[in-house]
C-alpha cells in the first residue's frame, strides 16, 4: 500500500511532496496535470459542491410532495413548536427534523423551501465527507469519495425530500470527521463537537443506531492501542455518557409509546426483514446487499461492479489488518469503522429486527460504502488525483443515466409538479361546489396541501374516522381507514363511509388518489361489469379522480351504465 492511503492512525509515514512544475524531469502530462490538480483540490471541490446544490435544488424544484413528504409536513404544520413535537410522537422517528422545518416554514411553504433543509444538510455532506475521506484514505480517494457522494442517485434524491436521511448523512459524516480530527490533534474541544453531532445524528434517524455502534467500537479500539491523552479519553467517554442519556430519554419519551405500532410496521417488512423460511441465508446476503448498491447507484452494471470492489477493498483491509505486517494498526483501525456497519444491519437483518434492503432505511451506510470503495479505487489507479475524477465521472455518470425507478415507486416523469397543478385545476372544473371527495390516507394528505392550502392546520385524528371530514374552498374531503385504498376495502368500507358522510343514493362522489400505489379504477374495471364504465381521469401514473355515484343499495356504482368501451377482460362476472 503507498505511503498515505491509510492515515488514521499514528504514527503515519510522511507523503511525498509532488514537484514543482518548474523543478527539472517534470515534463510528462500526467505530472503537470497532478501538479496542477494537487494545487487546487479544494477549490476543485467546492465547485463539485456547487454542482452538487444546484442538482439538489432543481430536483427539490420540480416534483410534488410525496405521501410521506406530506405526512411529516402535516406534523410540522401546529401553531405552536410543544404541539408540532408531540404530533411528532405519533410517528417512528426521532424529533430534530419535524422541529427544524417547523421553523424552517415561517420562511416558505412551497415544496422547495421545505425541502431545503434537506438539499443544504446533503450540500453541506458532500465537503465532510471530502474532508472525512482525506483525513483517512488520501487525497485521490478524498476527491472519488466527494464525486460519488455528490451524484449518487440516491443521495440527490434523498437530499430533494423533507424527511430526515439527508440530515442524518451530514451529521454522521460530519462526526466521522471529528472524531478523526480529535484523535490526530488529540483535542478534547474536537472529541465534544464530535459528540455533538453524534447527538444530532441520533435525534435524526433510529437507524443511526447502527453508526453510533461501529464509531463507538472503532474509537474505542483506538483508544486502547494507541497513545491517547487521559483527557481525550474522558471527554470521549463523558460523550459516550450524554449519548445513552439521548437514547434513555427517546425510549421513555417515544418508542416504548410505539412498540405496537413498529410491531405492526415490522410485519409489512417481514419478507425484507429476515431470511428464514425463504431463502438461504447465502442468496439473502447476496441479493439484499446487492439492493443497496442498486439503491445508491441505480445502474444494475455499476452496481454490481460497485459491490464486486466493495467486497476486494474489505477482503483488502482485512488482509492488511490481520495477514500483512505492514500498516496493519491503520488497515484494522479502518476495516473496523468500515465494515462494523454493515456486520451490525445485516445481523439486525437476520434476526428479524431491521429492514437489511436497498432503501433509504440503510442509506447510513452510503459513507462507510463509498469511503471503502474510494480508498480500493485510489490505490489501484496510484494515488492520481486526476485518475480519481476521471472514474468517479465515469461511475457517477452511468449511474445517472440508468433511466430507473427509484424506491418510492414513482418515477421522475410521473412526480412533475404540472401533474399535480392539473390534478387540482381538473377538481376545480369538474367537481361543483359542496362536492364530496372520498380519498385514502396517504391522499388525503396530498390533496389538504394542495387543494386547501399549506396553511391549513388539521387537527389530531382528522381523518381517523368514517364520519370524520374537512371542508376547504367548497368540497368535502373524507378519507377512508386505510392508507392506500385497494378494490376489496373500497367495495366493503364504501356504505359505511356513504352513511357517515350523510350520503344517499344517486348522490355523486369523486375518489382522489395520488400516491405510491394508483389503480382502483383500473382493478374494478378489470374484476366487474359493474364497473366496466368507470371514467378515470388520470395525471400521469400516481395521480387519478374517478367519478362515481351512490346505488340504491349504497354500493359504489360508475357515473355512466351505458357505454361503448369493450370489456377488459372477457372472463370476468
Amino acid at each position: 500500500m503507498s505511503p498515505g492511503i491509510l492515515v488514521n492512525a499514528e504514527p503515519a509515514p510522511p507523503r511525498e511532496v509532488p514537484p514543482r512544475l518548474s523543478e527539472p524531469g517534470v515534463t510528462s502530462w500526467d505530472g503537470i496535470v497532478e501538479r496542477w490538480l494537487d494545487e487546487r483540490l479544494n477549490l476543485i471541490a467546492l465547485a463539485v459542491i456547487a454542482a452538487a446544490f444546484a442538482a439538489r435544488v432543481i430536483v427539490a424544484a420540480r416534483s410534488y410532495l410525496n405521501p410521506d413528504e406530506a405526512l411529516h409536513y402535516l406534523i410540522i404544520n401546529q401553531n405552536s413548536a410543544f404541539f408540532a413535537y408531540k404530533i411528532s410522537l405519533t410517528n417512528a422517528h426521532p424529533p430534530l427534523i419535524y422541529l427544524l422545518v417547523y421553523y424552517w416554514r415561517f420562511l416558505g411553504r412551497s415544496e422547495l423551501m421545505l425541502r431545503f433543509p434537506s438539499v443544504l444538510a446533503g450540500t453541506a455532506l458532500c465537503w465532510f465527507a471530502y474532508k472525512w475521506i482525506g483525513t483517512v484514505f488520501g487525497k485521490a480517494a478524498s476527491v472519488i469519495g466527494l464525486i460519488l457522494i455528490a451524484f449518487s442517485p440516491a443521495l440527490i434524491a434523498l437530499s430533494a425530500e423533507l424527511r430526515a436521511y439527508a440530515l442524518l448523512l451530514f451529521c454522521e459524516t460530519t462526526a466521522l470527521y471529528l472524531v478523526e480530527i480529535a484523535f490526530k490533534e488529540k483535542s478534547v474541544r474536537k472529541m465534544w463537537h464530535f459528540s455533538v453531532f453524534l447527538y444530532l445524528a441520533i435525534l435524526s434517524h433510529y437507524s443511526a443506531l447502527f453508526f453510533v455502534l461501529a464509531v463507538g467500537v472503532y474509537a474505542l479500539v483506538r483508544i486502547i492501542e494507541s497513545e491517547i491523552p487521559r483527557k481525550v479519553i474522558a471527554a470521549w467517554a463523558g460523550g459516550q455518557a450524554g449519548a445513552l442519556a439521548v437514547y434513555g430519554f427517546l425510549y421513555v419519551t417515544h418508542v416504548s409509546k410505539l412498540k405496537h405500532s413498529m410491531m405492526t410496521w415490522a410485519m409489512m417488512f417481514d419478507q425484507i426483514y429476515s431470511h428464514s423460511g425463504r431463502q438461504h441465508l447465502f442468496t439473502f446476503s447476496r441479493e439484499r446487499t446487492m439492493d443497496i448498491f442498486s439503491f445508491l447507484f441505480e445502474n444494475q452494471h455499476v452496481a454490481q461492479a460497485l459491490l464486486v470492489l466493495w467486497i476486494a477493498a474489505a477482503s483488502l483491509l482485512l488482509f492488511k489488518a490481520f495477514i500483512s505486517r505492514r500498516d496493519a494498526l491503520r488497515a484494522r483501525h479502518a476495516s473496523i469503522l468500515l465494515l462494523l456497519p454493515f456486520l451490525a444491519v445485516w445481523g439486525a437483518g437476520v434476526a428479524g429486527f431491521y429492514p437489511y434492503v436497498g432503501s433509504r432505511h440503510t442509506v447510513f451506510l452510503a459513507p462507510f460504502l463509498i469511503a471503502a470503495l474510494s480508498f480500493l479505487l485510489a490505490s489501484v489507479e496510484g494515488q492520481k488525483i486526476w485518475a480519481a475524477v476521471v472514474i468517479a465521472a465515469l461511475l457517477v455518470g452511468a449511474s445517472n443515466t440508468s433511466g430507473k425507478v427509484g424506491e418510492t415507486s414513482i418515477s421522475k416523469e410521473n412526480q412533475g409538479r404540472k401533474l399535480m397543478v392539473a390534478a387540482v385545476n381538473h377538481i376545480h372544473q369538474t367537481i361543483p361546489p359542496g362536492g364530496e371527495i372520498l380519498t385514502d390516507y396517504e391522499s388525503a394528505l396530498m390533496l389538504v396541501y394542495y387543494l386547501c392550502g399549506p396553511k391549513l392546520v388539521l387537527p389530531v385524528g382528522t381523518f381517523n374516522l368514517p364520519a370524520s371530514r374537512v371542508k376547504c374552498n367548497g368540497y368535502t374531503i373524507a378519507s377512508f381507514q386505510t392508507w392506500n385504498l385497494e378494490p376489496a376495502f373500497f367495495l366493503s368500507d364504501f356504505k359505511k363511509m356513504v352513511q357517515a358522510q350523510r350520503l344517499k343514493s344517486g348522490d355523486k362522489i369523486w375518489v382522489f388518489q395520488s400516491g405510491w400505489a394508483v389503480d382502483l379504477g383500473r382493478q374494478l374495471a378489470s374484476t366487474s361489469l359493474k364497473f366496466r364504465c368507470l371514467t378515470p381521469k388520470t395525471f400521469g401514473a400516481n395521480i387519478s379522480v374517478t367519478p362515481f355515484v351512490v346505488d340504491q343499495d349504497l354500493s359504489p356504482a360508475a357515473t355512466v351504465t351505458d357505454c361503448s368501451q369493450p370489456i377488459l377482460n372477457p372472463a370476468i362476472n
